[in-house]
């Protein structure tokens, strides 16, 4: 029998419907639920959708093939306000956001700063201490000297707030400092994080989401924005 799958991907789990493709007798057959996976909107969706497609036409006699129809919702990333709910990390850099839930956030809190390799801490002016610094370290810094660096700037008295990371080793990271920091990780896009502008990071303790960036008011006060300013 053909099949119509209404398939709606949200940001924390992604909900198969099946019904028969029948106008003249169309009715529901089963449904499927599973984690999403990946950010909403993305390509990673994919393998989440398949998976609910598969769970509810386990509870049929029909298969994949029977699938005459699939109606998909419009999944645009979501970034604003309560639709963020299930995020975990999230940066904020000029006008861009970058919002993701990685299986291993380290740390906890909200950093707010200017961003800065890692590599640059080494020569910062001791005028530029006391201003927040989030740090940027790609996937050629091994996690054990990305810690030293990060130890190593605090004891000098580097205000670090923050450190933004490429690679799967936040956990490792925040382990390790003798601060607690809100430390993302996993961001594979980091080459686009550009240095030298203000940027917050905020990570949700376990358990928990993202209170204070996903808040439009909360980013305006964080970046000490002007009602003009909100609104441009």
């Amino acid at each position: 029998m053909p099949l119509i799958a209404g398939i709606d991907i949200g940001n924390a789990t992604t909900e198969v419907a099946l019904a028969s493709d029948d106008p003249q007798a169309r009715a529901f057959v089963a449904s499927g639920i599973v984690a999403t996976t990946g950010m909403k909107g993305t390509r990673d969706n994919i393998a989440g959708t398949l998976a609910a497609l598969e769970q509810a036409l386990a509870k049929t006699p029909w298969s994949m093939s029977d699938v005459s129809r699939i109606y998909l919702n419009e999944a645009a990333p979501v970034i604003g306000d309560v639709a963020m709910e299930t995020i975990t990390e999230t940066i904020i850099t000029e006008s861009t956001m970058i919002g993701h839930n990685p299986q291993t956030p380290g740390g906890v809190g909200v950093g707010v700063g200017t961003t800065i390799a890692l590599g640059r801490l080494a020569t910062l002016p001791a005028a530029q201490y006391a201003e927040g610094w989030i740090v940027l370290i790609d996937d050629a810094v091994d996690f054990l000297d990305a810690v030293w660096w990060l130890n190593e700037a605090l004891d000098r008295g580097i205000n670090v707030v923050a450190a933004i990371l490429k690679k799967d080793d936040g956990v490792l990271v925040n382990n390790r400092l003798r601060k607690t920091l809100p430390v993302v990780d996993e961001v594979t896009l980091l080459e686009q994080v550009p240095e030298g502008v203000m940027a917050a990071v905020e990570v949700a303790a376990p358990g928990q989401v993202v209170r204070i960036l996903s808040n439009p008011y909360g980013i305006a006060t964080f970046f000490g924005l002007s009602p003009e300013e909100t609104q441009a």
